[in-house]
């Protein structure tokens, strides 16, 4: 992907892109990440305030993000970042690292009372779960919600569910516990690191969640990593220089957006602000909100005539596409669909104007057109799945016959385990009636990486690596 500044929408806005810089003081070389984040934070903050309607149902304009990179590269201290904006913005943010669905969703517990009469009585309290009310919430290692176990995959189920519009009922999580019906509602925006797990590929294709997330995959190669620790020593010592924009200026700009958002929807629906703030329900508020959401943001003309573009654009990186996983890469378009008039409308909000533009869309598009191209190159790197895992693993199992059918020798210094790999082939042909020039090339396509290889003399010798053994 470009840097993050090579976008329109980070060198329009003076805080924007020196959010970024600040952002990269702490997380070096991951810009990407740092202008996701932004928009993390601007949804958290819009998601009381604001709905997105879309024909009969609506959207919210929270941002979920996914970030999948080698460990040791700045996602961590990126949180240490990201959580001190949401704290100096007076935003809740929590992490999770492991517990059970109750932590998640709440429970029930029992607590010890004072009636009027003084005696004490034992009475049963809902509490509210991790993903109950407002709150940025960070999943610092999100291969948990990876792993295939029956606990991750409810965990999964229930981020799903979060993600959901705000206001419709599913986003509302249930679990009954004890005879009773826990409901959930959930305002939190969802913030998931990884390392790039073992089979995450297959992972990403299947589950739903990331058709609710942005997914950023960066790779980070020996040379990557280099000049980031480079840049890293150089700064030991130094005063940090100072940016476009101070940290305080963005934090401020936060703030204001807040009560500028807040004020509208009070302004609309004719609310005071005491009405809203110790008054209302969290039922009554959004049905205030609701009530006005075609109100709140509007549309002009260059937006829908820009709409073409975006379809255009998203469906033209699909052509071409590896059989194998065409139709369900295509199954993403509807969200970066959905991402482009959230981001619109976020843009909007930068701009200080109600009204969301066919610039606002294309600068949103921009962005969204790079994390889909770069999803769609990642998937089509080694991914597995359907008829291409199937072929896959048939040629492992006709491989590997050929293979047992050749009595091992033991190599001076190499161990045992090893066979000619010359015999292996010649198995391998006769099993399949094939020519030697095709079991070679077989061999390269389809077995090459399941072993080692050793010379003794002019005699190549293979063995089954311990992985795949």
């Amino acid at each position: 992907m470009r840097k993050a500044t090579e976008y329109a929408a980070v060198n329009k806005y003076p805080f924007f892109k020196g959010y970024v810089q600040e952002f990269g003081k702490v997380s070096i070389d991951n810009d990407i990440p740092a202008m996701l984040s932004f928009f993390f934070i601007q949804g958290q903050i819009a998601a009381p305030y604001v709905r997105i309607p879309w024909d009969a149902t609506h959207l919210d304009p929270r941002v979920h993000a996914f970030w999948i990179q080698p460990s040791r590269t700045g996602k961590s201290i990126a949180w240490e970042f990201v959580g001190d904006v949401l704290n100096d913005c007076a935003l809740a943010s929590d992490a999770y690292t492991s517990g059970s669905d109750a932590g998640l969703i709440g429970g029930v517990t029992s607590e010890w009372v004072e009636s009027e009469d003084g005696k004490k009585e034992q009475v049963t309290v809902e509490t509210q779960g991790m993903l109950g009310g407002q709150k940025a919430l960070n999943f610092d290692e999100g291969s948990i919600i990876l792993n295939p176990g029956k606990h991750s995959q409810e965990t999964v189920l229930y981020l799903q569910s979060a993600c959901n519009p705000i206001g419709s009922n599913s986003n509302i999580l249930v679990k009954h516990l004890s005879g009773r019906r826990i409901e959930t509602e959930s305002l939190a925006s969802l913030w998931i690191t990884t390392y790039p797990p073992k089979g995450v590929k297959e992972y990403v294709l299947t589950k739903g969640i990331f058709q609710r997330v942005l997914l950023y995959w960066s790779h980070w190669d020996m040379d990557r990593r280099q000049k980031v620790s480079q840049v890293r020593m150089n700064r030991s010592y130094r005063k940090a220089k100072d940016g476009i924009v101070s940290y305080d200026e963005i934090v401020d700009y936060f703030k204001s957006l807040e009560k500028r958002l807040r004020d509208r929807v009070l302004a609309l629906t004719e609310t005071t602000y005491t009405e809203w703030t110790n008054e209302m329900t969290r039922e009554e508020q959004e049905e205030a909100v609701q009530s006005v959401m075609y109100e709140m943001f509007t549309a002009d003309e260059s937006y829908y005539a820009a709409t073409y573009d975006v379809v255009e654009d998203f469906y033209s990186l699909l052509e071409g596409l590896n059989f194998a996983i065409a139709d369900v890469v295509a199954s993403f378009v509807p969200a970066m669909e959905n991402y482009s008039v959230i981001l619109a409308t976020h843009i909007a909000m930068m701009d200080n104007t109600w009204v969301v533009t066919g610039d606002h869309l294309d600068m949103a598009k921009d962005i969204l057109y790079d994390l889909f191209k770069n999803l769609i190159q990642w998937l089509e790197g080694e991914v597995e799945v359907g008829a291409k895992k199937m072929e896959k693993e048939n040629h492992r199992k006709d491989w590997l016959e050929a293979y047992n059918n050749i009595s091992p020798v033991e190599l001076d210094k190499r161990g045992e385990g090893w066979r000619k790999k010359s015999a292996v082939l010649k198995q391998f042909q006769a099993n399949h009636h094939i020519t030697r020039p095709t079991a070679f090339k077989k061999f390269n396509d389809w077995a090459a990486h399941l072993f080692d290889a050793a010379k003794d003399g002019a005699t190549v010798y293979i063995r089954l690596k311990e992985v795949d053994a």
